[in-house]
């Protein structure tokens, strides 16, 4: 019998500690849309119904933690970019802030508070926090760490070039800019209230180890040593294949990392350490296409792979697609139930 609430047994199980089960949420936002039956450009643009869609859509699920999130260009709208918002479906722009990247000097650190779709998930994640009362584990997401950020600014592929072609300095001055700006929204998130901020570096995938090294991790590291000592978790996601990025982090101020599909679990936990909890990884194409069977199935597989009695959070790999079952999330929040911790592992 489960003795401890949601946010007890999630902050008991990123830390390590002993717990009756293994915690289970994922991001879910398009589907609480569809299953709330709330447009998106409205989720997207109104506070309350972001708070509202996403608590009510735990309570149908019995989730243990909610995410707090709209889309992946908050930092783009702060900081002056046009935006496209269909009516239900996920937010866009047709071009990037910087034509040029050393035109990055015109920008200025926005107010969090002040600015566009910052203040719209703020405001969510203060009401949420609210009226949850330390129930549950808030985990409110950032949009991106600073390499990603400098690719949103600029674009992904023209960055790229911009590490080879553009001097060394300003480069470097790009991608403190960038640090600045995700410091100053994640410390206004943290303000909130929030148990956990999560922050993600999806296109530092693409980077090799040593260009990782060089142009992504210090300025990650940065970050996340800035946001440290508040008494907030600190996550982070980077899609795809991360196996040659995993050592890398392991020595990173964060206290969790969340699993994209295509990592096994088994090899994270090798890779990142025991200080570092984990979060995933069900492939969210699976979550999407397979049955409500084989989603158990394969959760409690996962579970099993690394004999997790702690340092876990069950959940997809990344964001859960808006067509998916509501009977396949239902499957896997009872996997976290079925599943009988090892007794024997240390």
């Amino acid at each position: 019998m489960n003795t401890m609430n949601s946010l007890t047994l999630t902050r008991s199980s990123v830390h390590g500690q002993p717990v009756d089960r293994i915690p289970v949420f994922p991001i879910l936002l398009a589907p609480a849309c569809r299953i709330m039956g709330v447009n998106q450009r409205d989720f997207f643009r109104n506070s309350d119904l972001l708070a509202d869609t996403l608590m009510q859509a735990r309570d149908i699920f019995d989730f243990d933690g909610i995410y707090v999130s709209r889309d992946n260009w908050v930092y783009h709208e702060a900081l002056g970019g046009k935006l496209e918002f269909p009516e239900d479906d996920e937010t866009f722009s047709k071009e990037t802030i910087l034509s040029r990247m050393k035109d990055f000097r015109n920008l200025s650190v926005p107010d969090p508070w002040n600015s566009p779709g910052m203040k719209t998930v703020l405001e969510a994640a203060k009401r949420v926090v609210k009226e949850t009362d330390n129930k549950y584990y808030i985990q409110a997401n950032i949009d991106t760490g600073p390499y990603s950020l400098a690719s949103v600014l600029r674009g992904a592929q023209p960055f790229i070039f911009d590490l080879y072609d553009e001097n060394r300095k300003d480069v470097e001055d790009f991608l403190k800019f960038c640090t600045d700006v995700v410091v100053a929204y994640g410390k206004a998130m943290i303000g909130t209230g929030v148990h956990a901020i999560q922050m993600g570096d999806a296109t530092a995938s693409l980077l090799g180890t040593d260009l990782f090294k060089d142009f992504a991790l210090p300025y990650l590291n940065d970050a996340l040593e800035r946001l440290s000592c508040t008494g907030c978790d600190l996550w982070v996601h980077i899609c795809g294949d991360t196996r040659h990025l995993l050592s890398s982090l392991r020595e990173l101020p964060m206290d969790g990392f969340e699993v994209d599909a295509l990592v096994d679990m088994k090899t994270a936990k090798k890779l990142l350490g025991d200080k570092i909890a984990l979060k995933g990884n069900i492939d969210t194409s699976f979550m999407l296409q397979a049955g409500e069977n084989e989603i158990y199935d394969a959760s409690i597989k996962l579970l099993e792979s690394g004999s997790f009695k702690t340092g876990l959070i069950l959940s997809p790999g990344c964001g859960v697609p808006k067509m998916t079952p509501v009977g396949n999330l239902n499957a896997m929040v009872r996997a976290s139930h079925d599943y009988k911790i090892p007794k024997n592992i240390s």
